[in-house]
């Protein structure tokens, strides 16, 4: 198994990362954000049956896990799009 290791508020989480882990694909995101926790629904639109779609999974954050989430999605973001640019721009 991989190990990564991530600075936490001081101390160090070891997250173990199984060889085999599942990658799924969903191209429909919902969020639902309540006082306590933020809903994150994933699922796919039926390639059969247009305007329908079904969701898959539903993961429950804490409101600062959400943060946490919203700001590494953002810096990843930012930093694939600036290696874009540095590569069109070559």
């Amino acid at each position: 198994m991989s190990e990564v290791q991530k600075e936490k508020e001081g101390s160090n989480i070891q997250v173990n990362i199984p060889p085999d882990l599942d990658y799924l694909y969903r191209d429909i995101v919902n969020v639902f954000v309540g006082t306590g926790d933020v809903v994150l629904e994933f699922g796919n639109f039926h390639r059969s049956m247009p305007g329908h779609a079904a969701i898959s999974n539903r993961i429950v954050l804490s409101v600062s896990s959400a943060y946490e989430l919203h700001n590494s999605l953002g810096q990843a973001l930012a930093d694939a799009q600036a290696e874009l640019k540095n590569r069109l721009n070559k």
